[in-house]
């Protein structure tokens, strides 16, 4: 009789760490081959096979789970994050993942984890004990199994569960939610809650977007409801056109209602394109907002609006009186109106697990080095201080006096700490032992309230990271700092090896945090220069500055505290508001040179053996592909990290390259192999569009490349080639949505770095960024340029934002611009240019209308707005004959956008940057009504500086010149975004005030000084240089 194993036995961990699995049966005919009982995949594998998930694999007849006890990602998130907002609010939850998923989810967000088939690069060791000695040694409530779905990885996360109950810390699960009625009860019986990721409604949606079916989820969650303790919530990313129909989303949430009631709350969280899913826009909040009142209407109690800023849409409301119970801002929460779960108002009983007063984690963000807990097991608890209570750790270092007055510390102990945290930095950079504590001298056991160590190359910041507001011992502190220098800045890729000799560094330690209970303009007054570092709190953003900030930019207070909001990704002016907290701290810094040695080049994730057996493995998936065989997806035994580029190249049997298909990341690193198939892939597919193919395919050569290791050398306007080795590393450039790669062996860094400037097409050398990366290659040379490519796209523009920015319906329209239009007959007047807004026509409409109305429209209008997407070519005219909008079609005059295109650098003809864009088509339907026999030609302008505009301005006044009746110009812009209404008048009439003084380049730094959001300035200082140019400004109303 077959055998077959439902839990997971009890033996210990094989001599590579991984364990025996459960939930799989032996096959009934074929010896040795089995099935997998965990996920309704239900994969089969022979023996040495690997399932769907890649981390689940047939090892001698039997389930080995390979991840266990491998793990990556560390770090303390708010609980609102996973999200779950009715399971202990405002608390900090542990977050980690493995490697590997049971779905195929082309919109992944966690990607390159997810896919990754080399565990060993990717993770740490964490042992279920040292990973619930972490959390509880942290303060964490829970434990969160996250990043990927740890049903794949079920043996680890249930034993990592009962550690944390023992520990007195809850657990959380992630999860897709696709697991099999066998597994699901053993799985979820030790998990305290769940967020189950309901991706959509449809089973089309599940098979092409993620490879799976809709039944199994829909079973889980109404298994979780009526079978199960485990607290769960519901999680809807909604893609535009995949899954955000009105009527899907209906059908969706009067199935929760119906299956699992109306108190399981519900997220709704917005798309950004990632992985294969880029052929999408980000989702907009105003569909959020309509899921929000489908579900509202539906009946549902508890529906959340998430990652945007929308505090009314993350309020949790009582389905009682309807009073606001928890206000959050993002991950903060700014009230709390519960009494023992109950409404504090009417006595309404709320789902969820709360205690009675919420957490003050808010939006931080702390990674966790979870070595620092391997091999660590926690005491047992003392009876009463049980976390299941809902008390607060009492941990040792909240114990001690904190520090408030500055260090004072002579040169000699100044130089042991400068020195000691560069040896930390370089350890960590290059892999080698970490210098004792002893090493920083009698001033290791200084107590600081933070650290921050930042590495500078060539006066350029090229990492920043620290801590603050928790004392602890300076040797940690520093430690801690420098090794999150060395490779957790994600503004930066990790520090090369190669830099090592170049970095110059600064410790800073940092005491006395204060809260500024000023209010308004008076926070100014608490900020001393040369004194103070800041730090600006509001939602989910969080912004810090050190002092050395303010002092090196020549900053007074006001612009520091501007500058610190900009860190926190908030509008410039948000320290004025009541609802952004602001603190101030010192610090003590030490500077000089890290005085390092080049450190020995990084290991290269792939050896010259694995290289060759790739080249192979690839040209055998090609032939495989092109003939109609089976390809293999995955290369045994050599090879599988995770690394920041691969060039695949066909060339013929003369050495001439064909083809080329590439992938270069610098932000994320990508999994080779599976990358490796997709570029294989895409290879076949424009093979098999040329003729003669079944002659030379078997005559074609196949060449790879792989690149790793990044290391930054400033931009093109100032480059530090120094570390690069021609014969070991390529130069890379990069400008925006442009890049370019230049590999060779007998060249000079400096001639490889001119020829990728040349290649990128830069247009600024100052906004392009250099850098070089490891290159192993069977090429002795190759090339790599990713442009955007125009399209000339269809002649007819379809209406794109209808239904976002304006109605979809042409009734509808008709009225709205009817509304607007509406009020006394005015003269019109003959002018060169008009401004007027996009927000979308309930918004802005009646100004643009306005405006419009006024003026005499000939028989060309030329509208100039920003790109607000990354489509296409950064600057763009559109090419197509006729824009349509509902209801009616307005012409376009390609002849002239041709002629626009030639003679202004750097316009392109691009139907693809105009696929989406907004600030043109929003005007289109006043100047439908109101010159239905013009021709409108689109310009969407992406980056540039003042010489760029002048020169844009040139050859625009230039075709101009030639045109038998001026046009109109019209420049599609709003004004400031984001801030108060009273500081968006004050910053506007700033900006008003500049363009009455009828100078391009006023404007230019007005705007650009003061942080003004103006997002149509480049079009208007553009119009303003036109003008001036024609002698046709004179004066502005």
């Amino acid at each position: 009789m077959p055998r077959t194993v439902l839990l997971p036995p009890e033996t210990p961990r094989l001599p590579d760490g991984s364990l025996l699995g459960g939930w799989w049966h032996q096959d009934e005919h074929e010896p040795g081959r089995i099935h997998c009982d965990l996920c309704p995949r239900d994969c089969t594998l022979r023996p040495g096979d690997k399932g769907f998930c890649f981390v689940r694999e047939n090892r001698d007849g039997e389930m080995v789970l390979s991840t266990y006890g491998r793990s990556t990602g560390f770090c303390i998130d708010p609980i609102e994050k996973k999200p779950l907002n009715h399971f202990y609010p405002g608390t900090s939850v542990l977050s980690f993942g493995t490697a590997g998923c049971n779905l195929g989810c082309k919109f992944c967000q966690n990607w390159s984890i997810s896919k990754s088939r080399e565990v060993e690069l990717l993770s740490e060791s964490a042992s279920p004990e040292a990973i619930a000695t972490a959390a509880r040694e942290l303060g964490c409530r829970s434990v969160a199994f996250t990043y990927n779905d740890p049903v794949v990885w079920a043996e680890y996360a249930m034993d990592t569960a009962k550690a944390c109950r023992a520990a007195g810390v809850k657990t959380v699960a992630v999860t897709a939610g696709y697991i099999t009625p066998a597994a699901r009860k053993p799985f979820y019986e030790v998990m305290d809650a769940a967020n189950v990721d309901l991706k959509g409604f449809t089973e089309e949606f599940y098979q092409k977007l993620t490879l799976s079916h809709l039944q199994p989820v829909l079973d889980t969650l109404h298994w979780l409801k009526h079978e199960s303790n485990t607290w769960f919530e519901i999680t809807n990313l909604i893609i535009p056109r995949a899954n955000d129909s009105p009527d899907e989303l209906k059908q969706m949430c009067d199935w929760i209602l119906e299956s699992v009631g109306p108190d399981v709350p519900v997220h709704f969280t917005a798309f950004h394109p990632d992985f294969r899913l880029m052929d999408r826009e980000r989702t907009p909040p105003a569909t959020l907002f309509t899921a929000y009142e489908v579900a509202k209407k539906a009946g549902l109690h508890y529906i959340y609006a998430g990652n945007i800023h929308a505090p009314e849409h993350q309020t949790t409301y009582c389905p009682g009186c309807g009073k606001a119970l928890i206000a959050r801002t993002g991950y903060t929460i700014n009230r709390y109106n519960l009494r023992e779960s109950h409404c504090a108002d009417c006595g309404t009983l709320i789902a969820g697990h709360f205690e009675e007063r919420p957490g003050t984690w808010g939006s931080k963000r702390q990674p966790v080095r979870i070595a620092e807990y391997q091999g660590r097991d926690f005491p047992p608890l003392p009876l009463g201080e049980g976390r299941g209570e809902g008390l607060a750790p009492q941990l040792n270092l909240m114990q001690i006096t904190l520090p408030t007055a500055g260090l004072v510390l002579t040169p000699p102990q100044e130089e042991r700490i400068l020195a000691v945290a560069a040896e930390h930095l370089n350890a960590a950079v290059t892999g080698r032992p970490a210098p004792a504590a002893e090493q920083f001298g009698d001033v290791a056991s200084l107590r600081v309230m933070g650290a921050f160590v930042s590495a500078k190359r060539a006066g350029k910041l090229r990492s920043c990271c620290g801590f603050l507001g928790q004392a602890v011992l300076l040797s940690q502190a520093v430690a801690h700092a420098a090794v999150r220098t060395a490779g957790d800045d994600h503004r930066f890729p990790p520090i090369s090896p190669t830099e090592l000799p170049y970095l110059d560094l600064e410790v800073w330690l940092l005491n006395n945090p204060q809260p500024v209970t000023a209010t308004g303009e008076a926070r100014i007054a608490s900020v001393e220069i040369g004194k103070h570092g800041l730090i600006i709190e509001r939602g989910t953003h969080r912004g810090l500055l050190l002092p050395g900030v303010a002092t090196e930019h020549n900053l007074d207070a006001e612009a520091f505290l501007q500058h610190t909001c900009i860190k926190a990704e908030l509008p410039p002016t948000a320290w004025h508001e009541d609802d952004t907290r602001l603190s101030t701290f010192e610090g003590h810094v030490i500077k000089g040179s890290s005085d390092s040695a080049p450190g020995d080049p990084a290991a290269s994730p792939v050896s010259a053996a694995d290289l060759s057996a790739l080249t192979s493995f690839c040209r055998s998936n090609l032939v495989s592909l092109l003939t109609g065989a089976t390809p293999s997806y995955f290369a045994f035994g050599v090879s599988d990290g995770n690394v920041s580029g691969v060039i695949l190249s066909v060339q013929d049997e003369q050495g001439h390259q064909l083809l080329q298909s590439s992938r270069i990341s610098l932000k994320e690193k990508v999994p080779l192999q599976s990358t490796l198939f997709n570029l294989t892939e895409n290879l076949a597919q424009a093979l098999r569009q040329q003729s003669g193919l079944a002659s030379i395919l078997l005559s074609l050569k196949l060449h790879l490349a792989v690149l790793s290791d990044i290391a930054m050398h400033g931009t093109l306007a100032d480059p530090d080639l120094r570390g690069i080795d021609a014969a070991h590393r390529a130069v890379v450039v990069i400008e925006q949505n442009k890049t370019a790669a230049v590999y060779d062996q007998i060249s000079s860094p400096r001639e490889l770095l001119e020829r990728a400037a040349a290649l990128a097409q830069v247009s600024g050398r100052e906004t392009a960024s250099v850098f070089s990366l490891s290159a192993i290659s069977t090429l002795e040379k190759f090339t790599v340029t990713h442009l955007p490519k125009p399209t000339s796209g269809a002649t007819i523009r379809p209406a794109a934002q209808a239904g976002r920015f304006y109605p979809s319906d042409a009734d509808e329209l008709r009225a709205l611009v009817d509304q607007c239009l509406a009020g006394e007959t005015v003269k019109r007047q003959r002018v060169a240019a008009v401004m007027v807004p996009h927000a979308g026509l309930v918004y802005s409409g009646r100004i643009a209308a306005d405006v419009l109305r006024r003026v005499e429209i000939p028989r060309t209008v030329i509208v100039i707005g920003p790109k607000h997407t990354a489509l296409g070519v950064d600057s763009a005219v559109a090419p197509q004959e006729t824009w349509q909008i509902p209801g009616a079609h307005v012409p376009s005059d390609p002849e002239l956008a041709r002629d626009l295109a030639k003679a202004i650098p750097g316009l392109v003809l691009d139907a693809a940057a105009h696929a989406q864009e907004h600030a043109i088509e929003v005007e289109l339907p006043f100047l439908a009504r109101l010159a239905a026999n013009s021709r409108v030609v689109g310009i969407a302008i992406g980056s540039g500086d003042l010489a760029r505009c002048r020169e844009f301005a040139t050859g625009l006044a230039n075709v101009i010149r030639n045109m038998a009746e001026p046009p109109l110009l019209v420049i599609s812009s709003d004004m400031n975004h984001f801030a108060s209404d009273a500081e968006n008048r004050r910053l506007d009439e700033m900006a008003i005030q500049a363009f009455e003084t009828l100078d391009p380049a006023t404007l230019y730094s007005v705007v650009r000084d003061n942080q003004i959001s103006m997002c149509g300035l480049l079009p208007a200082v553009i119009v303003l240089e036109t003008l001036r140019q024609l002698g046709r400004v004179s004066a502005i109303e």
